[in-house]
């Protein structure tokens, strides 16, 4: 499915070369220069797919594994980065419903975005091979967590306390803004939806705080005591770690990423401080969520199917 697909992708963006794009939402579908660039992306993705797929029948040496791994995530990352407008779409499409060439946006950043997935899990499946982890759990025994009890890495709870702090950075210019009157302004408040700003203050609340927090800690893997009916059973695993991949890509690539070189563009501006720490912010933000939600992917597999005898 996955050259299929990458196929495809080089296909329909080859033919926009040569006939012409369609107009899409905000005239573009990427932040990134068009044309040829996914044109390329997308061939990088199916020769590195491609590599992948030749040698995963024959014997291959560690060496060959790594460099592949290398190769895929380096074309499923640009893949990504290039589509990262696909998640801010979403949520347009989801509070603002569908608008003039929204869908069609969405439906070719979402297929940039499936083509890098696709690529980065090709990646992970040749770094397991490099590194000759468990066929049957993907763990390197010994080295990996063995089950949700276990207490997550330091560098989770740093990535976790990181993404808090960029939320309080972030949230901290909003209030200011707010009790100085400048925020809401006179175009937002003419074109808002109140009921649609509450959702998503509120969302956004939950992702700076709570999400960050189940990422690291205990209670986000095993239900607490609290929850009664719940207490010490397990936490589905998408329930808080599609959370943390979502906004942190999300963040990290339109502020992290794409704000940041508009910024220092000089494409726009404001006073220093507050513009430092409102796009610092939400790029700790995500870049944390993204850490964190690393650990938590490793702490919540499922368990291995092999005895432990056979782990020796």
């Amino acid at each position: 499915m996955a050259p299929v697909w990458q196929a495809a992708y080089v296909a329909v963006h080859l033919w926009w070369v040569i006939g012409g794009a369609p107009r899409f939402f905000m005239g573009r579908e990427s932040y990134f220069p068009g044309g040829w660039v996914p044109v390329a992306l997308g061939v990088l993705a199916l020769v590195a797919y491609l590599a992948a797929a030749a040698t995963a029948r024959g014997e291959a040496d560690r060496a060959t594994h790594y460099a592949l791994a290398g190769l895929n995530a380096v074309a499923g990352g640009a893949l990504c980065v290039y589509s990262f407008l696909f998640p801010v779409l979403l949520v347009a499409l989801l509070f603002e419903g569908p608008g003039p060439g929204i869908v069609a946006s969405l439906l070719a950043t979402g297929g940039g975005a499936v083509g890098g997935v696709l690529c980065l899990r090709v990646a992970v499946d040749e770094w397991r091979r490099a590194v000759r982890s468990c066929g049957s759990c993907g763990r390197v025994h010994g080295r990996s967590p063995e089950s949700r009890a276990e207490r997550a890495p330091g560098w989770a709870y740093a990535g976790a306390y990181v993404a808090l702090a960029g939320f309080a950075a972030r949230i901290g210019v909003w209030l200011a803004d707010t009790i100085a009157g400048r925020w809401p302004s006179g175009v937002s408040r003419a074109n808002v939806s109140w009921s649609a700003m509450t959702v998503f203050m509120v969302l956004m609340t939950l992702a700076g705080t709570l999400l960050p927090l189940a990422l690291a800690h205990r209670w986000g893997r095993l239900w607490p005591a609290w929850v009664v009916p719940l207490r010490g059973r397990a936490v589905p695993r998408w329930l808080v770690l599609g959370p943390g991949l979502f906004v942190g890509a999300g963040l990290t690539a339109y502020f992290g990423i794409a704000g940041n070189i508009a910024w220092i563009r000089g494409e726009f501006g404001g006073p220093a401080l507050p513009l430092s720490l409102e796009m610092g912010g939400y790029t700790l933000w995500g870049t944390g969520l993204l850490v964190a939600s690393a650990a938590y992917a490793a702490l919540t597999r499922p368990p291995c199917r092999k005895p432990v005898r056979a782990h020796t």
